[in-house]
């Protein structure tokens, strides 16, 4: 059974990295600082100019093959419990992150999660059990549906900010959901996961040691 796509070709570097970073790591620009990461010609570990949160979060973007799981493309929806899931004991500034209830889903950014020791809300919306491409195509990612799981987790109450991170791939929805939910900002995130720690910047921090 051929697996899904979790996008790993549209991860973006370009807009994490400053010509000044670029240049410190010995490149004349970003453009052939990524190139040659990209083709293992340079490794992040090894670029001075870069902070060691996004020497971490870029080495995590190069190595998505890698440490996002395989999961299987299917036909049919596989749905979860549109739970709210507490990650590294969040506290009321803790990000919220906000996607649909599939188990595929829920799978890979646990995964992703794993790598991080930041504290984070991660909101299952009932998009059904579809992904969030497929929530995208089959519109059942609505506002509607993301009001009842901020109202069923008490959200308000749980988080003193009201900035909620999706899938880049639902971006369209981006002002659609504004619109229904004032007093929340609608932040679309990446496509990818694994470019997730990158966007995140400092707020991604690695486990200790690493």
């Amino acid at each position: 059974m051929p697996e899904a796509n979790l996008y790993i070709d549209r991860i973006e570097l370009a807009p994490y990295l400053t010509p000044a970073e670029c240049r410190a790591a010995g490149f004349a620009d970003c453009r052939e600082l990524i190139s040659a990461l990209k083709e293992g010609r340079a490794r992040p570990e090894d670029s001075p100019g870069l902070a060691p949160d996004k020497r971490y979060a870029l080495s995590l973007a190069l190595r998505a093959q890698e440490i996002l799981p395989p999961v299987q493309s299917l036909e049919l929806p596989r749905p979860v419990a549109p739970e709210l899931y507490e990650i590294n004991e969040p506290d009321a500034a803790a990000p919220v992150l906000v996607t649909g209830n599939s188990e595929f889903t829920l799978t890979v950014l646990t995964a992703l999660l794993s790598f991080t020791v930041s504290p984070f809300f991660l909101l299952l919306v009932d998009c059904r059990g579809d992904t969030a491409d497929m929530a995208m195509i089959y519109r059942s990612f609505t506002p509607q549906r993301l009001d009842q799981s901020l109202e069923a987790q008490s959200l308000k109450d749980r988080v003193s900010h009201r900035r909620l991170i999706i899938p880049g791939v639902l971006a369209p929805l981006k002002e659609e959901l504004a619109g229904y939910l004032p007093g929340w900002e609608i932040v679309p995130g990446p496509i990818c996961a694994a470019e997730l720690p990158l966007f995140m910047g400092e707020k991604w921090q690695p486990p200790a040691g690493v």
